[in-house]
């Protein structure tokens, strides 16, 4: 990934972050199919989430193709790659680089309960080969 991409990226905005994970659950769609993903109460207007797609589009992270007169959007990066830089940034700018620091943080949050924390421990002994 250029580092324009990684900068753009980690620009993006709460509401492009949540377009932009709807758009990737749904692999395309138009802007009635992307507003028919979110829930009720937090469903954008129609005309901002077609600015938000646009905004998406000019980052280079969404692209679209015509269908008759509808446009259909679609993610010209995966999900896992801007989960991936988003988390790095985040990693950098409020753990100082620190994954131990990073740890930490989530560890102690009182939404962790036991169940994550085993959760989490299986995922580092597959990273290291373990199971």
């Amino acid at each position: 990934m250029t580092q324009a991409r990684r900068n753009r990226i980690a620009e993006m905005g709460e509401l492009q972050l949540e377009v932009f994970e709807r758009l990737a659950e749904l692999g395309e769609g138009t802007v009635y199919d992307l507003l028919a993903a979110f829930p009720e109460e937090r469903r954008p207007k129609y005309t901002t989430a077609l600015t938000v797609l646009r905004a998406l589009e000019d980052k280079g992270l969404a692209t679209h193709r015509r269908d008759g007169r509808t446009y259909v959007f679609a993610p010209a990066v995966s999900a896992g790659e801007v989960r991936g830089q988003v988390l790095r940034d985040v990693l950098q700018r409020v753990f100082g680089g620190s994954p131990r620091r990073l740890m930490a943080a989530l560890l102690d949050d009182e939404t962790v309960t036991p169940d994550v924390v085993a959760e989490l421990r299986a995922l580092l002994a597959e990273s290291e080969g373990g199971e």
